[in-house]
């Protein structure tokens, strides 16, 4: 990518690693990250006008770089790329940072089309596909072929628990945001300000992918940090059922399920998830009995019986 580069921005990298989808390097004391866009050009247009108003507002997002040609997308063997100026990357965030974010920005009409809260239908095509995925390609990961349909199923009881909380409640809605893909843990400057990784969506997404993901690292300070934030919040019945849904769904799994088998992951690596499958359950049993104590939830049968 060292010559792209070079040719687009007229910087020359000393130190550049490339990866499958994007390249690191530093120039002047600076940090860059210059990634594959997987965005079609229209939703990218209308990221560009919310980084806009970030930069207005002085938020902490990093800033696409404009290449020599006025664009902000540089074509790589006619794929869209960008570049972005990091700083202080490895710096870690907590769940009153995300909590602090969430307040940053509010949707307008204009931006809609980075709206993702159509949970259940996503997830029930993100299931579908995977299905398929495995069908033709399973028996070549048996470590996955193991653990699939386990996920598949508690995938599907998200997707119910959704679905059924948005008949109950045909009204009701939770507050548009700025959120993320992801929020992985740590939860480092690197991916929580990194523009592509930015999306509109309710609260509840970035605190239910948080909470997942430090789960893993450490299920007392999940339960915490769940609590400080039902009590920061004070999330309506419906916008708890929302969180609870999330966590129900086991993204973590899928995300390093669809890794392994693009072949940018060891397999074994799926072991860290699986081999935590009866804790994970008893976490989502007290984040439940929880989460009950402040708004009404609908009940889950297998989480019921596990629980007596």
């Amino acid at each position: 990518m060292k010559e792209n580069i070079l040719y687009a921005y007229h910087i020359s990298p000393s130190d550049i690693k490339d990866y499958p989808e994007f390249s690191t390097f530093s120039y002047n004391d600076k940090n860059y990250y210059f990634s594959l866009v997987k965005r079609d050009e229209k939703n990218f247009k209308i990221l560009l006008e919310v980084m806009q108003e970030l930069q207005m507002r002085k938020s902490n997002i990093f800033p696409f770089i404009m290449n020599v040609f006025g664009s902000y997308l540089t074509k790589v063997d006619n794929k869209n790329y960008v570049l972005i100026e990091m700083t202080d990357e490895q710096k870690e965030y907590d769940l009153f940072d995300i909590i602090n974010f969430q307040r940053e920005y509010t949707a307008t009409n204009k931006v809609v089309s980075l709206y993702q809260n159509d949970w259940g239908n996503l997830w029930s095509s993100k299931v579908d596909y995977l299905e398929y995925q495995m069908s033709e390609l399973g028996k070549n990961f048996p470590t996955l072929l193991n653990s699939f349909s386990y996920y598949v199923g508690l995938a599907e009881n998200a997707i119910s628990y959704v679905n059924s909380l948005n008949r109950r409640f045909p009204k009701e809605h939770s507050i548009l945001v700025l959120a993320h893909k992801r929020v992985p843990y740590p939860n480092l400057r690197l991916n929580f300000d990194n523009p592509l990784n930015l999306l509109l969506d309710v609260y509840e997404r970035d605190i239910g992918e948080y909470l997942k993901n430090l789960f893993f690292y450490n299920k007392k300070d999940a339960l915490i940090d769940l609590k400080a934030y039902i009590e920061i919040r004070k999330p309506s019945a419906y916008q708890m059922g929302l969180l609870f849904a999330r966590l129900l769904y086991p993204s973590y799994y899928f995300d390093i399920h669809e890794k392994i088998i693009e072949n940018n992951l060891d397999a074994d690596k799926v072991l860290d998830y699986t081999d935590k499958v009866n804790d994970y359950e008893n976490f989502l049993k007290d984040a439940f009995s929880l989460m009950n104590q402040y708004a009404p939830l609908e009940k889950i049968d297998w989480l019921i019986k596990k629980e007596s």
